[in-house]
């Protein structure tokens, strides 16, 4: 028997994985994993059960006799055609007991002595015609300490049963011991070559120092003990349980498991934190474009604004010089004179003439400007929507498929995008920019042409009309303030100068009025349009938020889970290996 000091450190082990495997239970129920959460309680059930010996092989190649024989009892049914219809598992009892646990799981209770140490498990054959068999069987697989690989001595060389030999020790890297059962049935010479080669076959299957026992049940049933090779069996078992090995190969056992079942969500794990990440940067990305399409159109304001200010100097100079040459001493007294027979040709109906016609060659000259404006500010949004659908593309494609992992917010990840999607397409259209839009996302960009152009540049043309038709008819009320038009032609001629001068002053300080109205007015209608764009966003944004809040203690559980491992694993692998 082991010390006490070593039964106090297994202890220590055990609960120490026992908190391990609670911790990834945890886990699987905060991903929705229900298999793995059965796969995980049936491992922490296994850690307080005694040895569990599960018994695998191809359908007649003996597996219920042998554990009949193994057991001296009578507890499989053994017959010609594939009996074993569930998992059977023999636990100790005071007294008999059959007990069906699940429609796949059968229950054994038998009071012998040696099932107080140990447990066996009875399994359906690996090559069974029943579809259902080989399915029961992997899924205890996960929860056995040892495996008894049941071959048939005269043909141990099936490859469906290697096959599963891979999924027992590499997959689950389960301790397997080989038992040769029928050995009766061959020549000592062949039995010992059949042992070899499974031995060799053993060793290409990466187990190191395969232990091989060979059987006949036929010589244990006759009394023939010494030549049955139960003994043999019995011994390996008794001496684990007594030297404490079996509590040993339960810890390796439930270890590996464990670090299995860790390795096999890693992947799952990573594209989560790599989808998580991806959404933070593609938040941060639209943001980011948000706000450079905010500085760009702001520069661009201010650009046309700079155009349309150097545009209506030119012309503010053409209409001084008019002004000028209108405003002659000659020809305010004619106007003025004529107008009394003649309103059509009278002062006022000149200087009405003047404003309409400053006006208009203002609009005419200015709308060029406005337009070259219009197209930078289409092409700046277009640029944002081209921006702003491949973030969307990219984040609808970026999703973990085939998951082990099922979270609820992930649920609405593509309902969220979608919505996000259409509301970038119908941003225009919303807004009374454009008429109609491409309903394909990818080249809804391409199609603003006429329709946000037109929008836009009516919109500029509007404002700069508006602000023109002030700046002029502000400039002729400062200049004619006070002056009689009609009666006063003289005083009109004695004052020239000084209304000539308060017209070109008035026309230079509308100048930067000009300036601030066009930039104040253009910058408040461009605004709306990027605070629509935020909207649409927000509920994206929220999305994120909330997939971050879901999924980042997941992560921070997964990453616990790992270094906690690292150093469990660890030690159990330098101390009882």
């Amino acid at each position: 028997m082991s010390s006490p000091i070593l039964d106090q450190a297994l202890q220590d082990y055990r609960w120490n994985l026992n908190e391990l495997l609670h911790s990834i239970q945890r886990l699987a129920t905060a991903i929705n994993n229900a298999k793995l959460q059965e796969t995980v309680a049936g491992l922490r059930r296994n850690i307080a059960e005694p040895f569990l010996f599960v018994v695998v092989g191809e359908v007649k190649a003996g597996k219920s006799s042998f554990v009949n024989a193994l057991l001296e009892a009578e507890v499989c049914a053994t017959d010609i055609e594939p009996c074993t219809d569930s998992i059977q598992q023999i636990v100790y009892s005071d007294n008999r007991y059959v007990t069906q646990i699940e429609p796949n799981l059968r229950k054994i209770g038998l009071p012998i002595e040696i099932l107080k140490d140990i447990s066996i498990v009875d399994t359906p054959g690996t090559n069974t015609i029943v579809a259902e068999h080989q399915i029961i069987t992997e899924k205890y697989i996960p929860n056995s300490d040892l495996t008894f690989f049941v071959l048939f001595a005269k043909n141990p060389y099936q490859k469906s049963a290697w096959d599963f030999l891979d999924f027992v020790s590499a997959e689950w890297r389960k301790k397997v011991v080989f038992i040769l059962q029928q050995a009766d049935l061959l020549k000592p010479a062949d039995l010992q070559t059949n042992i070899e080669r499974v031995k060799e076959y053993a060793n290409q299957k990466q187990i190191k120092s395969p232990i091989v026992f060979a059987t006949s049940v036929e010589q244990e049933l006759q009394g023939d003990q010494e030549n049955s090779g139960f003994e043999p069996v019995r011994n390996y078992i008794k001496q684990m349980v007594a030297s404490g090995e079996s509590y040993r190969i339960k810890l390796r056992s439930v270890s590996s498991t464990t670090q299995k079942i860790i390795d096999a969500l890693a992947g799952d794990i990573q594209l989560l934190h790599q989808q998580l990440e991806t959404d933070r940067k593609v938040v941060a990305s639209i943001q980011q474009k948000i706000q450079t399409g905010r500085t760009r159109s702001r520069y661009e304001v201010e650009n046309l604004a700079d155009r349309l200010v150097g545009r209506y100097d030119s012309i503010a100079s053409r209409i001084k010089r008019e002004f000028r040459e209108s405003l002659s001493v000659f020809t305010v007294i004619r106007r003025s004179f004529a107008g009394i027979f003649n309103k059509e040709a009278s002062m006022q109906s000149w200087i009405n003439d003047f404003q309409e016609r400053c006006q208009r060659d203002l609009k005419d000259s200015l709308e060029e400007v406005a337009n070259e404006g219009a197209q930078h500010f289409v092409d700046g949004i277009r640029q944002l929507l081209e921006g702003l659908t491949q973030d969307l593309n990219q984040i609808q494609t970026s999703q973990i498929p085939n998951s082990s992992i099922s979270i609820k917010v992930l649920e609405r990840r593509q309902e969220v995008i979608e919505s996000v999607r259409c509301k970038v397409e119908r941003l225009f259209s919303d807004a009374g920019l454009v008429d109609s839009l491409s309903t394909n996302a990818d080249n809804m960009a391409a199609e603003i042409v006429g329709g946000a152009f037109a929008a836009i540049a009516g919109m500029i043309l509007h404002i700069v009309q508006f602000t023109v038709a002030e700046a002029i008819l502000d400039a002729i009320g400062i200049a004619f303030a006070g002056v009689g038009l009609v009666l006063f032609a003289v005083g009109i001629a004695w004052q020239r100068n000084q209304i000539i001068q308060r017209f070109e002053q008035a026309l230079d300080n509308e100048k930067d009025k000009f300036k601030v109205e066009v930039t104040e007015r253009l910058s408040q209608k461009l605004s709306l349009i990027y605070e629509e764009v935020e909207r649409i966003f927000v509920q994206f944004y929220d999305y994120v938020e909330r997939e971050n809040q879901e999924i980042a203690p997941i992560l921070e559980q997964y990453q616990t889970i790992q270094t906690e491992s690292q150093k469990l694993f660890s030690s159990i692998a330098t101390d009882l290996n």
